[in-house]
Protein backbone atom coordinates (compact mmCIF):
# COMPACT_ATOMS: atom_id res chain seq x y z
CA UNK A 1 0.00 0.00 0.00
CA UNK A 2 1.63 3.08 -1.04
CA UNK A 3 0.27 5.79 1.85
CA UNK A 4 0.62 5.18 5.61
CA UNK A 5 -2.34 7.02 8.18
CA UNK A 6 -0.98 10.52 8.63
CA UNK A 7 -2.48 13.85 9.83
CA UNK A 8 -4.31 14.29 6.74
CA UNK A 9 -5.70 10.58 7.00
CA UNK A 10 -8.94 10.09 9.39
CA UNK A 11 -9.68 6.52 10.32
CA UNK A 12 -12.85 5.63 12.88
CA UNK A 13 -13.61 2.05 14.33
CA UNK A 14 -17.25 1.72 15.00
CA UNK A 15 -16.82 -1.63 17.43
CA UNK A 16 -20.44 -2.84 17.81
CA UNK A 17 -22.26 -5.40 19.08
CA UNK A 18 -23.39 -6.70 15.43
CA UNK A 19 -21.24 -4.82 13.00
CA UNK A 20 -17.37 -3.61 12.72
CA UNK A 21 -17.41 -0.44 10.68
CA UNK A 22 -14.13 0.97 9.67
CA UNK A 23 -14.28 4.71 8.06
CA UNK A 24 -10.89 6.13 6.25
CA UNK A 25 -11.11 9.76 4.93
CA UNK A 26 -8.33 12.25 3.46
CA UNK A 27 -8.22 16.13 4.37
CA UNK A 28 -7.19 17.89 1.01
CA UNK A 29 -5.04 21.14 0.98
CA UNK A 30 -8.66 23.28 1.41
CA UNK A 31 -8.90 21.15 4.55
CA UNK A 32 -12.29 19.64 3.30
CA UNK A 33 -12.43 15.39 4.17
CA UNK A 34 -13.03 12.80 1.57
CA UNK A 35 -14.16 9.87 2.36
CA UNK A 36 -12.06 7.28 0.73
CA UNK A 37 -12.93 3.81 2.01
CA UNK A 38 -15.25 1.85 3.89
CA UNK A 39 -14.64 -1.62 5.53
CA UNK A 40 -17.38 -3.39 7.27
CA UNK A 41 -18.00 -6.93 8.84
CA UNK A 42 -20.28 -8.84 10.86
CA UNK A 43 -19.41 -8.58 14.66
CA UNK A 44 -18.41 -11.26 16.92
CA UNK A 45 -17.26 -11.60 20.62
CA UNK A 46 -19.61 -8.52 21.66
CA UNK A 47 -22.37 -8.76 24.03
CA UNK A 48 -24.38 -6.08 25.23
CA UNK A 49 -21.45 -3.98 23.91
CA UNK A 50 -19.00 -5.32 26.11
CA UNK A 51 -16.08 -7.51 24.58
CA UNK A 52 -16.46 -10.82 26.34
CA UNK A 53 -13.98 -12.75 23.53
CA UNK A 54 -11.02 -10.89 22.40
CA UNK A 55 -9.98 -13.30 19.79
CA UNK A 56 -13.23 -13.41 18.06
CA UNK A 57 -12.91 -9.38 18.04
CA UNK A 58 -9.80 -8.93 16.97
CA UNK A 59 -10.62 -11.66 13.58
CA UNK A 60 -13.83 -8.93 13.03
CA UNK A 61 -12.02 -5.84 13.37
CA UNK A 62 -9.17 -7.40 11.05
CA UNK A 63 -12.21 -8.13 8.03
CA UNK A 64 -13.76 -4.59 8.13
CA UNK A 65 -9.67 -2.92 7.75
CA UNK A 66 -9.13 -4.90 5.28
CA UNK A 67 -11.92 -3.79 3.43
CA UNK A 68 -11.40 -0.38 4.03
CA UNK A 69 -7.13 -0.54 3.69
CA UNK A 70 -7.79 -2.14 0.16
CA UNK A 71 -10.84 0.80 -0.83
CA UNK A 72 -8.65 3.32 0.08
CA UNK A 73 -4.84 2.58 -0.66
CA UNK A 74 -4.11 3.57 2.73
CA UNK A 75 -2.37 1.14 5.29
CA UNK A 76 -4.57 1.57 8.79
CA UNK A 77 -2.71 1.77 12.17
CA UNK A 78 -4.40 4.32 14.12
CA UNK A 79 -7.79 5.15 14.83
CA UNK A 80 -10.25 6.73 16.84
CA UNK A 81 -12.88 4.14 18.78
CA UNK A 82 -16.05 4.32 20.42
CA UNK A 83 -17.35 2.37 23.56
CA UNK A 84 -20.37 1.83 25.23
CA UNK A 85 -21.96 -0.90 26.93
CA UNK A 86 -24.33 -0.96 30.79
CA UNK A 87 -20.97 -0.33 32.26
CA UNK A 88 -20.84 3.30 31.27
CA UNK A 89 -21.92 5.98 33.71
CA UNK A 90 -22.56 9.37 33.91
CA UNK A 91 -23.01 12.33 36.42
CA UNK A 92 -22.62 15.97 37.20
CA UNK A 93 -20.35 17.48 39.36
CA UNK A 94 -19.18 21.30 40.46
CA UNK A 95 -16.07 22.67 41.37
CA UNK A 96 -15.06 26.16 42.54
CA UNK A 97 -11.61 27.73 42.61
CA UNK A 98 -10.46 31.55 43.47
CA UNK A 99 -9.32 33.46 40.83
CA UNK A 100 -5.66 34.60 40.68
CA UNK A 101 -5.29 37.63 39.25
CA UNK A 102 -8.95 38.34 39.54
CA UNK A 103 -9.07 38.00 35.25
CA UNK A 104 -9.93 34.22 34.30
CA UNK A 105 -7.69 32.66 31.87
CA UNK A 106 -7.56 29.01 30.36
CA UNK A 107 -5.23 27.83 33.20
CA UNK A 108 -8.15 29.13 35.94
CA UNK A 109 -10.45 26.67 33.97
CA UNK A 110 -8.32 23.54 33.77
CA UNK A 111 -8.00 24.68 37.83
CA UNK A 112 -11.63 24.63 38.38
CA UNK A 113 -12.62 21.69 36.07
CA UNK A 114 -9.52 19.27 38.25
CA UNK A 115 -11.62 20.30 41.36
CA UNK A 116 -14.94 19.47 39.42
CA UNK A 117 -13.64 15.88 38.68
CA UNK A 118 -12.17 15.05 42.46
CA UNK A 119 -15.32 13.20 42.79
CA UNK A 120 -15.11 9.65 44.49
CA UNK A 121 -15.96 6.79 42.21
CA UNK A 122 -15.87 3.16 42.50
CA UNK A 123 -12.26 1.50 41.81
CA UNK A 124 -13.26 -0.51 38.69
CA UNK A 125 -14.27 2.80 36.97
CA UNK A 126 -12.07 5.34 35.43
CA UNK A 127 -13.02 8.81 33.51
CA UNK A 128 -13.59 8.53 29.92
CA UNK A 129 -14.88 12.43 28.81
CA UNK A 130 -14.80 15.30 31.13
CA UNK A 131 -17.24 17.90 28.99
CA UNK A 132 -17.94 21.35 31.06
CA UNK A 133 -21.67 22.54 30.47
CA UNK A 134 -21.62 26.00 32.28
CA UNK A 135 -19.67 27.93 34.66
CA UNK A 136 -20.38 30.79 37.12
CA UNK A 137 -18.46 33.86 37.68
CA UNK A 138 -19.16 35.48 41.41
CA UNK A 139 -22.56 34.32 40.85
CA UNK A 140 -23.37 35.34 37.57
CA UNK A 141 -24.55 31.74 35.89
CA UNK A 142 -24.69 30.20 32.53
CA UNK A 143 -21.76 31.46 31.31
CA UNK A 144 -20.51 29.37 28.19
CA UNK A 145 -16.93 30.59 27.89
CA UNK A 146 -15.05 32.70 31.35
CA UNK A 147 -11.87 33.10 29.86
CA UNK A 148 -11.16 36.67 30.01
CA UNK A 149 -14.24 37.97 32.30
CA UNK A 150 -13.13 40.01 35.45
CA UNK A 151 -14.04 37.67 38.52
CA UNK A 152 -12.75 36.53 41.64
CA UNK A 153 -14.84 33.25 42.11
CA UNK A 154 -14.81 30.69 39.33
CA UNK A 155 -17.18 27.92 39.28
CA UNK A 156 -18.01 25.01 36.79
CA UNK A 157 -20.35 22.38 36.39
CA UNK A 158 -19.23 19.79 34.36
CA UNK A 159 -20.27 16.42 32.97
CA UNK A 160 -18.27 13.27 33.84
CA UNK A 161 -18.63 10.17 31.72
CA UNK A 162 -17.17 6.62 33.68
CA UNK A 163 -16.38 3.39 31.94
CA UNK A 164 -14.79 0.56 33.67
CA UNK A 165 -11.48 -0.26 33.47
CA UNK A 166 -11.47 -3.82 32.18
CA UNK A 167 -13.81 -2.84 29.16
CA UNK A 168 -11.84 -0.03 28.27
CA UNK A 169 -8.51 -2.46 28.10
CA UNK A 170 -10.54 -5.26 26.56
CA UNK A 171 -11.11 -2.43 23.40
CA UNK A 172 -7.39 -1.04 22.92
CA UNK A 173 -5.94 -4.33 23.12
CA UNK A 174 -8.29 -5.89 20.78
CA UNK A 175 -7.15 -2.95 18.81
CA UNK A 176 -3.34 -3.07 18.95
CA UNK A 177 -4.00 -7.12 18.15
CA UNK A 178 -5.67 -5.74 15.06
CA UNK A 179 -2.62 -3.69 14.63
CA UNK A 180 -4.09 -0.60 15.41
CA UNK A 181 -3.31 2.15 17.80
CA UNK A 182 -6.17 3.59 19.34
CA UNK A 183 -5.38 7.27 19.19
CA UNK A 184 -9.19 7.78 21.42
CA UNK A 185 -12.17 6.44 23.20
CA UNK A 186 -15.01 8.06 22.39
CA UNK A 187 -18.15 7.33 24.02
CA UNK A 188 -20.72 6.53 21.61
CA UNK A 189 -23.24 8.82 21.62
CA UNK A 190 -21.05 11.54 21.99
CA UNK A 191 -20.35 10.40 18.05
CA UNK A 192 -23.90 9.69 17.40
CA UNK A 193 -24.88 12.98 18.42
CA UNK A 194 -21.97 14.90 16.26
CA UNK A 195 -23.34 13.38 13.26
CA UNK A 196 -27.07 13.47 13.56
CA UNK A 197 -27.84 17.07 15.20
CA UNK A 198 -27.69 20.02 13.75
CA UNK A 199 -26.08 23.28 15.15
CA UNK A 200 -29.83 24.51 16.68
CA UNK A 201 -31.08 20.95 18.26
CA UNK A 202 -28.35 21.47 20.05
CA UNK A 203 -28.68 24.94 21.26
CA UNK A 204 -32.59 24.83 21.95
CA UNK A 205 -31.90 21.25 23.36
CA UNK A 206 -32.88 17.97 22.19
CA UNK A 207 -32.37 14.14 23.15
CA UNK A 208 -30.85 11.60 20.67
CA UNK A 209 -31.25 7.89 21.39
CA UNK A 210 -28.73 5.71 19.10
CA UNK A 211 -30.79 2.24 19.29
CA UNK A 212 -27.77 0.07 18.15
CA UNK A 213 -27.31 -3.98 18.63
CA UNK A 214 -26.25 -4.25 22.09
CA UNK A 215 -27.16 -1.18 24.10
CA UNK A 216 -29.68 1.94 23.23
CA UNK A 217 -27.19 5.02 24.09
CA UNK A 218 -29.04 8.20 25.26
CA UNK A 219 -28.19 11.83 25.60
CA UNK A 220 -29.69 14.72 26.10
CA UNK A 221 -28.18 18.56 24.63
CA UNK A 222 -28.69 21.92 25.61
CA UNK A 223 -26.91 25.22 25.15
CA UNK A 224 -24.72 23.11 22.74
CA UNK A 225 -23.35 21.30 25.47
CA UNK A 226 -24.15 17.81 26.83
CA UNK A 227 -26.41 17.73 29.17
CA UNK A 228 -27.04 14.09 30.53
CA UNK A 229 -26.43 10.60 29.39
CA UNK A 230 -27.43 7.01 30.08
CA UNK A 231 -26.46 3.81 28.32
CA UNK A 232 -29.58 1.14 28.23
CA UNK A 233 -29.15 -2.57 27.75
CA UNK A 234 -31.82 -3.36 25.63
CA UNK A 235 -31.55 -2.65 21.89
CA UNK A 236 -31.38 -4.61 18.30
CA UNK A 237 -30.41 -7.96 19.41
CA UNK A 238 -33.10 -8.04 22.47
CA UNK A 239 -35.63 -7.59 19.67
CA UNK A 240 -34.39 -10.59 17.75
CA UNK A 241 -34.28 -12.53 20.91
CA UNK A 242 -37.58 -12.19 21.56
CA UNK A 243 -38.85 -13.03 17.91
CA UNK A 244 -36.73 -16.31 17.71
CA UNK A 245 -38.19 -17.41 21.39
CA UNK A 246 -41.62 -16.30 20.72
CA UNK A 247 -41.92 -18.40 16.98
CA UNK A 248 -39.13 -20.95 17.94
CA UNK A 249 -37.41 -20.28 14.95
CA UNK A 250 -33.13 -19.30 14.18
CA UNK A 251 -31.83 -16.37 15.19
CA UNK A 252 -31.22 -15.53 11.56
CA UNK A 253 -34.52 -16.16 10.22
CA UNK A 254 -35.60 -13.79 13.32
CA UNK A 255 -33.65 -11.63 12.10
CA UNK A 256 -34.76 -11.40 8.62
CA UNK A 257 -38.66 -11.11 9.82
CA UNK A 258 -37.85 -8.26 12.01
CA UNK A 259 -36.58 -6.32 9.33
CA UNK A 260 -38.60 -7.15 6.67
CA UNK A 261 -41.44 -7.29 8.59
CA UNK A 262 -41.34 -6.13 11.81
CA UNK A 263 -43.38 -3.18 13.34
CA UNK A 264 -44.04 -1.58 16.90
CA UNK A 265 -46.47 0.73 15.81
CA UNK A 266 -50.06 -0.96 15.52
CA UNK A 267 -51.41 1.19 12.16
CA UNK A 268 -48.11 -0.09 10.24
CA UNK A 269 -50.09 -3.30 9.96
CA UNK A 270 -51.97 -2.46 7.22
CA UNK A 271 -48.71 -1.17 5.37
CA UNK A 272 -48.05 -4.62 4.82
CA UNK A 273 -48.64 -6.27 2.04
CA UNK A 274 -48.46 -10.24 3.66
CA UNK A 275 -51.04 -11.23 6.71
CA UNK A 276 -48.99 -14.80 6.89
CA UNK A 277 -45.82 -15.33 6.69
CA UNK A 278 -44.31 -18.50 6.07
CA UNK A 279 -41.17 -19.91 7.19
CA UNK A 280 -39.32 -23.08 6.42
CA UNK A 281 -37.96 -24.35 9.75
CA UNK A 282 -34.40 -26.39 8.66
CA UNK A 283 -34.58 -29.04 11.37
CA UNK A 284 -37.87 -30.04 11.20
CA UNK A 285 -37.74 -29.87 7.43
CA UNK A 286 -41.61 -28.11 7.31
CA UNK A 287 -42.66 -25.17 7.71
CA UNK A 288 -43.96 -22.22 10.13
CA UNK A 289 -46.68 -20.02 9.56
CA UNK A 290 -46.78 -16.99 11.38
CA UNK A 291 -49.68 -14.00 11.91
CA UNK A 292 -47.47 -11.04 10.87
CA UNK A 293 -50.26 -8.80 13.11
CA UNK A 294 -48.50 -11.57 15.79
CA UNK A 295 -44.64 -9.67 15.33
CA UNK A 296 -46.03 -6.70 16.62
CA UNK A 297 -47.45 -7.84 19.66
CA UNK A 298 -43.92 -9.71 20.68
CA UNK A 299 -41.88 -6.46 19.31
CA UNK A 300 -43.83 -3.74 21.02
CA UNK A 301 -43.51 -4.89 24.17
CA UNK A 302 -39.87 -4.33 24.05
CA UNK A 303 -39.73 -1.02 22.51
CA UNK A 304 -42.56 0.25 25.23
CA UNK A 305 -39.95 -1.26 27.92
CA UNK A 306 -36.94 1.09 26.11
CA UNK A 307 -39.36 3.65 26.39
CA UNK A 308 -40.47 3.27 29.68
CA UNK A 309 -36.18 3.35 30.61
CA UNK A 310 -36.33 6.43 29.01
CA UNK A 311 -39.40 8.08 30.68
CA UNK A 312 -38.18 7.15 34.54
CA UNK A 313 -34.90 9.02 33.40
CA UNK A 314 -36.55 11.66 32.05
CA UNK A 315 -39.05 12.72 35.21
CA UNK A 316 -36.16 11.16 37.79
CA UNK A 317 -33.81 14.01 36.28
CA UNK A 318 -36.77 16.49 35.27
CA UNK A 319 -35.13 16.39 31.89
CA UNK A 320 -38.10 17.06 29.79
CA UNK A 321 -38.16 20.70 29.44
CA UNK A 322 -34.82 20.57 28.26
CA UNK A 323 -36.18 18.76 25.15
CA UNK A 324 -37.64 21.55 23.20
CA UNK A 325 -36.48 20.50 19.97
CA UNK A 326 -37.68 16.75 20.44
CA UNK A 327 -36.31 13.77 20.41
CA UNK A 328 -33.44 12.08 17.42
CA UNK A 329 -34.01 8.44 16.62
CA UNK A 330 -30.62 7.10 15.29
CA UNK A 331 -29.09 3.48 14.82
CA UNK A 332 -30.20 0.46 13.07
CA UNK A 333 -33.15 0.17 15.89
CA UNK A 334 -34.55 3.14 14.83
CA UNK A 335 -35.55 1.52 11.39
CA UNK A 336 -38.09 -0.95 12.79
CA UNK A 337 -41.44 -0.13 11.14
CA UNK A 338 -43.74 2.80 13.70
CA UNK A 339 -40.80 3.19 15.83
CA UNK A 340 -41.04 6.93 15.66
CA UNK A 341 -44.85 7.35 15.59
CA UNK A 342 -44.45 4.94 19.08
CA UNK A 343 -42.08 7.78 20.34
CA UNK A 344 -43.98 10.51 19.84
CA UNK A 345 -47.54 9.20 21.52
CA UNK A 346 -45.49 7.46 24.35
CA UNK A 347 -42.94 11.11 24.75
CA UNK A 348 -45.29 13.71 23.50
CA UNK A 349 -42.49 15.48 22.10
CA UNK A 350 -41.79 15.33 18.02
CA UNK A 351 -39.49 12.76 17.26
CA UNK A 352 -37.30 12.52 13.58
CA UNK A 353 -35.05 9.37 12.32
CA UNK A 354 -31.43 11.21 11.95
CA UNK A 355 -29.45 10.02 9.53
CA UNK A 356 -26.05 11.34 9.01
CA UNK A 357 -25.65 14.95 7.89
CA UNK A 358 -23.75 17.98 6.69
CA UNK A 359 -26.17 20.25 7.24
CA UNK A 360 -24.05 22.17 10.31
CA UNK A 361 -22.48 24.35 7.30
CA UNK A 362 -19.28 24.39 9.14
CA UNK A 363 -16.00 25.93 7.28
CA UNK A 364 -14.47 22.48 6.89
CA UNK A 365 -17.08 20.19 6.36
CA UNK A 366 -19.60 21.96 3.49
CA UNK A 367 -18.08 20.46 1.01
CA UNK A 368 -18.31 17.16 2.62
CA UNK A 369 -19.99 15.08 0.62
CA UNK A 370 -21.30 11.86 2.11
CA UNK A 371 -21.99 8.75 -0.29
CA UNK A 372 -25.12 7.19 -0.20
CA UNK A 373 -24.04 4.02 1.95
CA UNK A 374 -23.43 6.27 4.48
CA UNK A 375 -26.97 7.99 4.33
CA UNK A 376 -28.52 5.81 6.94
CA UNK A 377 -29.02 5.55 10.65
CA UNK A 378 -26.53 2.47 11.13
CA UNK A 379 -23.85 4.63 10.44
CA UNK A 380 -24.10 7.12 12.64
CA UNK A 381 -21.74 6.62 15.37
CA UNK A 382 -18.99 5.61 13.16
CA UNK A 383 -19.23 8.92 10.68
CA UNK A 384 -19.60 10.87 14.20
CA UNK A 385 -16.51 9.04 15.30
CA UNK A 386 -14.74 10.26 11.89
CA UNK A 387 -15.51 13.43 12.75
CA UNK A 388 -14.90 13.64 15.72
CA UNK A 389 -11.21 12.20 15.07
CA UNK A 390 -11.38 15.21 12.70
CA UNK A 391 -12.08 17.22 15.48
CA UNK A 392 -14.69 19.14 12.96
CA UNK A 393 -18.51 20.10 14.02
CA UNK A 394 -17.90 18.59 17.30
CA UNK A 395 -18.26 21.22 20.10
CA UNK A 396 -17.88 18.03 22.60
CA UNK A 397 -14.01 17.62 20.81
CA UNK A 398 -13.58 21.11 21.02
CA UNK A 399 -14.06 21.57 24.88
CA UNK A 400 -11.86 18.45 25.53
CA UNK A 401 -8.95 19.55 23.69
CA UNK A 402 -9.94 23.38 24.82
CA UNK A 403 -9.75 22.23 28.51
CA UNK A 404 -6.95 20.25 28.30
CA UNK A 405 -8.41 17.07 29.41
CA UNK A 406 -8.40 14.57 26.67
CA UNK A 407 -4.65 13.95 26.58
CA UNK A 408 -4.13 13.20 30.39
CA UNK A 409 -7.00 11.14 30.23
CA UNK A 410 -6.45 8.99 27.68
CA UNK A 411 -2.72 9.00 28.50
CA UNK A 412 -3.83 7.56 31.89
CA UNK A 413 -6.42 4.81 29.80
CA UNK A 414 -3.40 3.83 27.98
CA UNK A 415 -1.37 2.66 30.92
CA UNK A 416 -4.17 0.54 31.86
CA UNK A 417 -3.18 -1.56 28.94
CA UNK A 418 0.10 -1.99 29.73
CA UNK A 419 -0.22 -2.75 33.61
CA UNK A 420 -2.71 -4.80 32.48
CA UNK A 421 0.10 -6.47 30.01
Amino acid sequence: MGLKISDKIIAAIDIGTTKICVLVAKKDFNEQLDLIGIGQSNSYGLKKGVIVDVNKTVDSIKKALAQAQEMSGVEIDTACVGISGGHIKSFNSTGVVGVKNKNITQSDVNRVIEAAKAVAIPQEQEILHVLPQYFKVDGQDNILDSVGMHGVRLEAQVHIITGAVTSAQNIIQACNLAGINASDIVLEQIASANAVLTSSERELGAGILDIGGGTADFAIYKDGRILHSKVIPLAGNHFTNDLAIAFNISQEQAEQIKKGYGFVWEDKYFELDKDKIKILLEYQDHEKVIDTYSLFEVLNFRAQEIIDIIMDELIKFRLLPFMQAGLILTGGGSLLLGMKELFEKNLKLPVRIGSPNCNKKTELTKNFKIPDILKSPIYSTGYGLLLYAAGLNNEDAKQIQKNGTVNEIFKKMRSWLYEFL
